[in-house]
């Protein structure tokens, strides 16, 4: 029987990774990350993947998880209160998964799974194999089908000096490769960027650099998850005889699990409990701080507006975003860059120095991976279009056949049987907007009220009649919110009003005593004030009736 390749996020777009590996009717799911919107999409925190696939399909057999990252582990609450199946991870990404799950009243079996050591997920031997990423403990997986081995690299790069000494198992790749490789599913998401990437050791030596010239306070703002980057930093501090403070509550929580689990070396007296932060000389103290992509409520903006409970940055500080910002973040961060900059900061961005460097293989990394493992067929995954082609072409310059080369998106499904890869009949895909992480999700009618009331503004309206009798009690009264030249007295609020006044009296009296109908006659009379406008805005018009 075909076995099927089936991706629910991930091919498209940058985040809310999921892709499914199907074969005699059952299935894993390889990761459950989320998305995070830009500004258009109002009042929303993440988006995870559309889940329809799974339910019409009979279900879940496992989760694998390559590493734990937002974009890779952030939608699991979502499928563990659906699918309550075995999910098996690396011990630092189960240990982020825990703490999430367990907040959010979720349960399900963790399995913990290490590289080298094969395990039975679903109906396929699977095996971990170690690769370099920004955060500890990131996999790869080797499937065994009935189809051939199926190599999934997750998220890496090739860095033969990482700080956590987590070198990618190129050695473990090419052996996979000489037993032969139906398919090789490899990251995209430095496919456009020449070259190899920056060692997260150059990171370090930058951090050395830029420490050393600072006098006043050292804020740095990072990922929470980057915990090697952190481990840097403290031994850093330590030659320096400065001492650290944790900003922000992943960040903690991250530094915390990592600690527990041998990842991060804390040395005696470095760190320091943030409420006594405040009494430390400004040149005798760094703060590591969530916030490097511009969140509103985090550590880093609070101080940048002064409004820290126990941390400020002054006039000789120094502030390192040692981040890339997320598509869509960049004018956030940029706020809050000015802010700090306009409370004297010195303000440090990966412009100036390699204070940040990506975890994501470049074209010659890619090109590495694909002469190791020598793949029958190439699948491209995690990124927008046009890096997945660009990783297509790539693949074709090593070698491969255009043919054996496949760029899907979402939603697309490859079929391999007897050997031969095919594009099957597709399966419903998309995003599902949540409020929240792990919250509750939010329609597409919702999302287009919020852009409507966003762009053209909103006029309440309110009616109150006698239940019995139909008579107009109270109003039509008129509130607006974001809508020009409609104040109380101006010309359009007046003919807004008369107009509603006017479809209320056209109204029976039998009507008048039902809600819907006199909400239905407010709407005409107001949106009919603004139907003469040939241009400006119309505002979303929201009728409330209510009977005594």
């Amino acid at each position: 029987m075909a076995v099927r390749i089936i991706p629910l996020g991930g091919l498209g777009e940058v985040g809310m990774n999921a892709m499914v590996i199907e074969e005699d009717g059952r299935r894993v799911l390889v990761d459950c990350g989320v998305l995070f919107p830009n500004d258009q999409v109002l009042g929303v925190e993440v988006a995870i993947p559309d889940l329809r696939y799974l339910r019409e399909a009979g279900g879940l057999d496992a989760v694998l998880l390559t590493h734990g990252h937002e974009d890779h582990i952030g939608g699991l609450p979502s499928v563990l209160r659906e699918f309550r199946v075995p999910v098996y991870g690396t011990r630092f990404t189960l240990g982020l998964l825990r703490e999430r799950l367990v907040e959010l009243g979720v349960s399900a079996p963790l399995t913990e799974v290490w590289p080298g050591e094969r395990f039975q997920a679903g109906p396929f031997r699977v095996e971990p194999i170690r690769v370099t990423h920004s955060i500890p403990d990131a996999v790869g997986f080797a499937l065994e089908t009935g189809e051939g081995i199926l190599v999934h690299t997750g998220d890496f790069k090739i860095d033969l000096t990482p700080v956590g000494g987590e070198r990618l198992d190129i050695a473990r790749f090419a052996e996979y490769g000489k037993a032969g490789v139906a398919a090789l599913l490899s990251d995209s998401t430095n496919a456009e960027r020449e070259g190899f990437s920056v060692s997260e050791s150059a990171v370090a030596e930058a951090f050395a650099r830029r420490f050393g010239e600072a006098r006043g306070r050292i804020v740095v703002a990072l990922f929470a998850s980057n915990v090697y980057r952190v481990q840097s930093i403290l031994d850093l501090a330590d030659k320096l005889g400065r001492r650290v403070t944790l900003a922000g509550r992943s960040l903690c929580t991250n530094v915390r699990i990592a600690e527990t689990q041998g990842l991060v070396d804390i040395p005696d007296g470095v760190l320091l409990d943030v409420d006594k932060a405040a009494g430390m000389p400004p040149e005798a103290l760094i703060v590591l701080t969530s916030g490097a992509q511009g969140e509103p409520n985090s550590a880093l903006a609070r101080m940048a507006t002064g409004d820290h409970r126990h941390l400020r940055v002054e006039a000789g500080d120094t502030v390192i975003f040692s981040s890339r910002a997320i598509p869509g973040n960049e004018i956030a961060v940029g706020q809050i860059a000015n802010r700090l900059a306009k409370r004297g900061a010195v303000v440090v961005d990966r412009a100036f120095d390699p204070i940040h460097v990506s975890g994501h293989a470049q074209m010659e990394e890619q090109k590495m991976l694909i002469d190791a493992v020598r793949p029958r067929h190439f699948v491209p995954i995690h990124g927008e279009y046009r890096m997945l082609l660009a990783h297509a072409r790539t693949a074709i310059r090593m070698g491969l056949s255009a043919a054996d080369v496949f760029v899907i998106e979402d939603g697309e499904v490859l079929s391999i049987e007897s050997g031969q890869m095919r594009l099957g009949a597709p399966v419903p895909s998309g995003r599902v907007w949540l409020d929240a992480r792990g919250g509750l999700d939010v329609s597409e009618l919702v999302l287009r009220e919020r852009e409507v009331i966003s762009e053209q503004g909103m006029v309440l309206v309110l009616v109150v009649a006698d239940r019995k009798t139909g008579e107009v009690v109270r109003g039509p009264d008129l509130l607006a919110r974001g809508v020009a030249h409609f104040d109380e007295g101006s010309e359009l609020h007046a003919r807004a009003r008369q107009n509603a006044e006017e479809e209320l009296a056209r109204l029976s009296a039998p009507m008048r005593t039902l809600a819907p109908a006199l909400e239905d006659a407010l709407s005409r009379g107001v949106r009919a004030a603004f139907a003469h406008r040939e241009r400006g805005k119309r505002p979303a018009v929201l009728p409330i009736a209510m009977l005594l």
